[in-house]
C-alpha cells in the first residue's frame, strides 16, 4: 500500500506538471501532496469506515460540518492503543497472491510470517499486483468470537527477521498497561453500558458459553492449571529468589526486596531464601514423552491458541503435529498390555522416589525456618528513638512502660496501677503508680509533681 500511494503521488505530480509547465517543483509537490491526502481522507471516511462501523456508527459520524477549533484533533489514547487494534483479528494467516484472472500465481501464496521483511519477493515474484489482488480478491479473515488472533501473529510474527518470534497479542496487552488504559469493565460504565461483576454478566456480548469459560481460566490458582504440589511450590517464589538465581553475582538480599532493610543485619544469604522446587514437575514416566502422553498434559494450557480456535486454513499447518499424535496413539494400542505392567512397576518406583524428595524438601524448609528464627533472635532491635537494643534487653520507655527486645521485635507493656489506699494519692517522679503522703513523702519534696 505504501508503494501504491507513493506511485499515486508521482502520477498526480506528473499530470499537474504537464498541465502547468510554469509551476516550479515545490508547487507541484505540495499540490500533489494535498490532492493525495484528500483522496485518502475521502476513501477512509466515505468507503472504508462505513464497512467497519455499520449503519449505526456511520449515522453517529455524520458529515463534515466545518472546522471546529474547540475540538481536539488528536487521537484518543484508548482508541490508538486498544480499540483500533481490532484490525489485527482481520489479518489472514495466508498472504494470497493472485494473477490477472484471480488464480494463484506460480510462486504460490505465502504464510504471513514469510512475507515480512522480504522485499525481494515483490521484486522477483511478480511485483505488487499479485499481493494487491489478494487483498481485494479474497475476503478478510472471518470475525467471530471463537477465532482468536492468527498463529501467524501470536507465534510466528517477525520470525524471519529475529531469532525469536514476537507475540502480537501479548504486545498489545502490555502496550495497554504501559499507556495506563483503564480496564474493559471501566470502559463499559464510561460508555453507558451495564457494569459487569462476573463472566455471566457478559453473556449478551460473549454469547458462546465455552468462550466465557475459557476466560475464567487465566489465573494460575485455578484448578487444573497446576497440581496441588506444584502450586505449593510456586507460592515459595519471591523476587528476592529470582534476583539470587539470575543476577550476575548477587549473594545477599533482604527477605522482602520491596521493603528497604538495614545492611547487614537485615540481609539474608541467598541460600536462606526459599526457592521453587522444580522436582515436583519431574516426569515420572520415562517414555511418556516418546508416546505423547506428557505432551497431552503440557499442551492443555496452549489449547486456546491451537488450530480449532484460529482461522480454519491453519488446520492444514498443524497436520504434521496431528499425524504425530495419531502415531502416538497407535503405539500405545499395540503394546497396551506390556505397557500397563511396566507402568505399574515404574509408578511404584517413581512414587517412592518422589516421596523421598518431598521429605527432603520439608527437611530443608524446616532448616531454613530454624535459621531465620535464630537470626531474628540474634539480630536485636531498634526502638522508636532509633536506639539499638540487644536481644532480650529490657528497658523502661516511660515511667509506666516496660519494653523488651525479643525475636527482633520490640514489645512494650504499660503497667496497670492498683487502687490507691488513700483518698488523695500523688504521682511522684520515678514511680509509675500514685503514692500516699503518709508513706513518708514530704509535702514540699522537689520530687513531687
Amino acid at each position: 500500500m505504501h508503494t501504491l500511494w507513493f506511485r499515486e503521488h508521482n502520477r498526480v505530480a506528473r499530470e499537474l506538471s504537464a498541465l502547468n509547465p510554469h509551476w516550479d517543483g515545490d508547487t507541484v509537490y505540495q499540490e500533489a501532496r494535498k490532492i493525495v491526502g484528500a483522496e485518502l481522507q475521502h476513501i477512509t471516511y466515505s468507503h472504508w469506515l462505513p464497512k467497519v462501523l455499520g449503519d449505526p456508527g456511520t449515522r453517529m459520524l455524520r458529515g463534515y460540518r466545518g472546522y471546529n477549533p474547540n475540538v481536539n484533533a488528536g487521537i484518543i489514547n484508548s482508541f490508538a492503543t486498544a480499540a483500533f487494534r481490532f484490525g489485527h483479528i482481520l489479518i489472514n494467516p495466508i498472504l494470497y497472491r493472485l494473477n490477472d484472472t484471480l488464480g494463484e500465481i506460480s510462486e504460490g501464496h505465502l504464510p504471513f510470517n514469510k512475507a515480512l521483511f522480504s522485499p525481494s519477493r515483490i521484486i522477483k515474484e511478480g511485483g505488487i499486483d499479485p499481493v494487491l489482488r489478494g487483498l481485494f480478491g479474497v475476503a478478510a479473515k472471518w470475525r467471530a468470537p471463537s477465532y482468536l488472533l492468527s498463529l501467524e501473529l501470536t507465534q510466528r510474527l517477525f520470525s524471519a527477521a529475529y531469532s525469536a518470534a514476537v507475540d502480537s497479542a501479548a504486545t498489545i496487552i502490555q502496550r495497554g498497561r504501559d499507556h495506563g488504559i483503564p480496564p474493559y469493565v471501566d470502559f463499559r460504565v464510561f460508555c453507558n453500558l451495564t457494569s459487569v461483576k462476573n463472566f455471566e454478566d457478559l453473556q449478551n456480548e460473549i454469547k458462546d458459553s465455552e468462550i466465557r469459560q475459557k476466560l475464567r481460566k487465566f489465573w494460575y490458582e485455578n484448578p487444573g492449571v497446576f497440581t496441588p504440589a506444584q502450586l505449593t511450590q510456586l507460592k515459595q517464589a519471591s523476587l528476592g529468589r529470582v534476583l539470587c538465581d539470575n543476577g550476575d553475582s548477587i549473594q545477599q538480599v533482604q527477605a522482602d526486596v520491596f521493603v528497604k532493610a538495614e545492611y547487614p543485619q537485615d540481609y539474608l544469604s541467598c541460600s536462606e531464601i526459599p526457592k521453587v522446587d522444580l522436582r515436583v514437575w519431574h516426569d515420572c514416566c520415562a517414555d511418556c514423552r516418546s508416546r505423547g502422553q506428557f505432551r497431552e498434559v503440557t499442551q492443555e494450557s496452549q489449547k486456546k491458541r491451537s488450530a480449532p480456535y484460529n482461522y480454519p486454513d491453519e488446520k492444514d499447518m498443524e497436520l504434521s503435529h496431528l499425524r504425530s499424535r495419531q502415531q502416538d496413539k497407535i503405539y500405545v494400542g499395540e503394546d497396551a498390555r506390556n505397557v500397563t505392567v511396566l507402568e505399574k512397576t515404574k509408578f511404584s518406583q517413581d512414587f517412592s522416589t518422589f516421596a523421598a524428595e518431598i521429605q527432603e524438601t520439608i527437611t530443608a524448609l524446616r532448616e531454613q525456618i530454624n535459621k531465620l528464627e535464630a537470626r531474628l533472635r540474634q539480630a536485636g532491635c531498634t526502638d522508636v528513638k532509633g536506639v539499638p537494643r540487644k536481644a532480650e534487653e529490657r528497658w523502661m520507655k516511660e515511667d509506666c512502660t516496660h519494653c523488651v527486645c525479643e525475636s527482633g521485635q520490640v514489645t512494650c507493656v504499660v503497667e496497670i496501677c492498683p487502687p490507691a489506699p488513700c483518698p488523695s494519692p500523688e504521682l511522684v517522679k520515678g514511680t509509675c503508680c500514685p503514692v500516699c503522703r503518709d508513706q513518708g513523702m514530704p509535702t514540699d519534696s522537689p520530687e513531687k509533681r
